[in-house]
């Protein structure tokens, strides 16, 4: 049976905000680094809607120089799909020729993960008037250079992305030097800020989260919700959305409580609070969508893995992948906003060690993340599973986190 593994991961803009996916891409017996052969390409449109992964942002995926001379290339979507010309490609006439012929019918190109040195410089030189994007190693380039050279890369209409980012502190350094995009694992890494304080707005919600936890009374969690004005409005407009399609409007803070439940609500609330921040910071939008991934994922898999998982450990699996970024929207440290939370003992484990069915859950999720294919092989054997038993959520899941996406920004 053949396997197609497929990944993305995020690019942003100077403002934060989702611009393009690196599309990652592997099938059994081929390599994903070296093999991105016009066969390869073809079984990846053949498995997977471009609009499924993409939504409404650009792909740029891997290729080599003799996927220009294919049909393949006429099969690909001009205004969603970038070539990336693999960083040690053989630059020559020929190619030139055939990258100005594709250009001129509108096909953009890049180079992918170059490693931009005083050397490298001289041979992509000949290149840069035919790509549309320059994707720099930013650990192994020299940064002044790249600086040095920015009015070369105007000139041609070139936009940089910064590759391999991996603190908070280089991505500044990259948007100092004039980077236009921004790529790696410092988007899901903590940005600590001393002396951060979670605000009272916040604080007022956490409390509730707790309430919905523990066995409190309606009354008491009336009496919450009702203090914090502004949550009470947005749950009510909530529930009162097409999304429910209720009957009769509901206009009670009691009414919701009885008619969706507690853990619901408790997901609802999180939700919120990310969704809300993503709006009113563009910061947080990669985020906020980390968040629906994470939660999608954990939940379903689950499912997979265990078909006789009750509700309450849906609703705990669901709450591990929320609360194992939560320290992200706060900038504080995980267990410093956790201590604030009544989390149940397998969700700390999980948290902290990884301990248990969810803290495995969790590592699976991460892997997915960093699409690393042979973790994911590994665990699914544990479990009598293959990678094509999960591809379908992972799908579903792409789809739900484009159409929040949307709706975020529409």
């Amino acid at each position: 049976m053949t396997y197609r593994y497929i990944g993305r991961q995020p690019i942003i803009d100077t403002r934060a905000k989702i611009v393009a996916y690196d599309l990652l891409y592997r099938e059994k017996g081929y390599s994903e680094s070296t093999d991105i052969t016009a066969s390869v390409i073809n079984n990846l449109l053949d498995a997977l809607n471009v609009e499924t992964i993409l939504g409404k942002n650009l792909g740029f995926l891997r290729v080599d120089r003799e996927f220009f001379n294919q049909e393949t290339i006429h099969s690909l979507p001009k205004d969603k799909i970038v070539c990336a010309l693999l960083a040690n490609t053989l630059i020559d006439e020929t190619l030139l020729e055939r990258l100005l012929f594709l250009k001129k019918e509108g096909y953009q190109f890049a180079l992918s993960d170059s490693l931009y040195t005083h050397e490298t410089a001289k041979q992509i030189s000949p290149l840069l008037p035919f790509i549309h994007y320059l994707k720099i190693d930013v650990i192994q380039s020299d940064l002044a250079l790249v600086k040095e050279s920015l009015s070369i890369f105007h000139r041609y209409g070139i936009k940089l992305i910064g590759a391999k980012i991996e603190t908070h502190e280089m991505y500044e350094l990259c948007r100092s030097i004039g980077f236009d995009y921004f790529q790696g694992y410092f988007i899901s890494e903590p940005n600590i800020i001393k002396n951060a304080v979670i605000s009272p707005e916040h604080e007022g919600i956490l409390r509730i989260w707790t309430l919905l936890q523990q066995d409190t009374e309606i009354p008491e969690l009336v009496d919450a919700f009702q203090s914090n004005q502004a949550l009470a409005i947005k749950l009510l407009h909530f529930i009162n959305s097409a999304a429910f399609s209720l009957r009769n409007t509901v206009s009670s803070i009691e009414q919701v409580l009885k008619l969706i439940g507690r853990d619901p609500l408790a997901q609802w609330i999180m939700l919120m609070m990310f969704s809300e921040e993503g709006k009113s910071s563009n910061a947080r939008v990669p985020l906020v969508l980390m968040v629906m991934n994470r939660t999608e994922l954990m939940s379903g898999l689950l499912s997979l893995i265990k078909p006789t998982a009750t509700r309450e450990e849906k609703s705990t699996a669901y709450f591990v992948g929320m609360l194992s970024l939560i320290h992200l929207l706060f900038h504080i440290p995980q267990k410093e906003i956790l201590t604030k939370l009544n989390v149940a003992p397998a969700i700390e484990k999980a948290l902290y060690s990884g301990e248990g069915l969810y803290g495995e859950l969790l590592d699976l999720v991460h892997s997915i993340e960093l699409f690393d294919i042979e973790s994911i092989e590994a665990y699914l054997k544990t479990k009598g599973l293959a990678y094509n038993n999960i591809e379908p959520l992972l799908h579903q899941t792409m789809e739900k986190v484009n159409a929040f996406e949307n709706e975020m920004e529409g």
